[in-house]
């Protein structure tokens, strides 16, 4: 009986442990910066000029998106958290592209091509994809984590920015679009 319980006191021991950590990782993979900047990046207060090419070959510039409202999303395909995000973006895209909302993913992945175009299948990602280099995320700021979101608005001008991944983003995401389309 004594045994029994000493193994229960270190199961329960073993279990906050756990959780603890699982709090604590939690806490250092998703930061909860919101805002144009955060803490270690240079302020970009506009959507940079960039000109990216899709998986497909078709070129992708900022100037495509004068006049509209823009989510840019940095992923990668081994970020866990970023495949939360699909089926949110998804429907952004689906809610809002006729009001003149785009949805822009930047790949993050510095690997093989196919790997990502596998991964947009298998996730059924309906939003434009390009692949960007680190230096894509500099010209926004810096991108400290992965995934990372931007909203500009229609005069191209950050207003919104998520480092990481929270579910109450998507929600927030969703009325910052709203607010800005009146």
């Amino acid at each position: 009986m004594n045994q029994l319980m000493t193994s229960t006191r270190r199961n329960r021991f073993l279990a906050a442990a756990l959780c603890l950590l699982h709090g604590f990782s939690w806490s250092c993979v998703f930061p909860t910066t919101t805002g144009p900047g955060g803490p270690g990046s240079h302020q970009v207060s506009s959507l940079p000029e960039f000109s990216l090419t899709t998986l497909t070959g078709e070129s992708v510039s900022s100037q495509d998106y004068d006049q509209k409202i823009l989510v840019v999303n940095f992923w990668a395909t081994w970020c866990t958290p970023c495949v939360y995000e699909i089926p949110h973006l998804n429907d952004l895209y689906r809610d809002f592209r006729s009001k003149g909302v785009e949805i822009l993913g930047i790949s993050l992945d510095q690997g093989d091509p196919e790997e990502v175009r596998r991964f947009i299948r298998r996730h059924r990602m309906r939003y434009p994809v390009v692949v960007g280099a680190r230096s894509i995320g500099d010209d926004f700021g810096g991108v400290r984590a992965i995934p990372t979101t931007f909203i500009v608005d229609q005069q191209g001008e950050i207003v919104k920015r998520y480092d990481g991944f929270r579910p109450s983003y998507m929600k927030d995401t969703r009325r910052t679009i709203e607010e800005l389309l009146g």
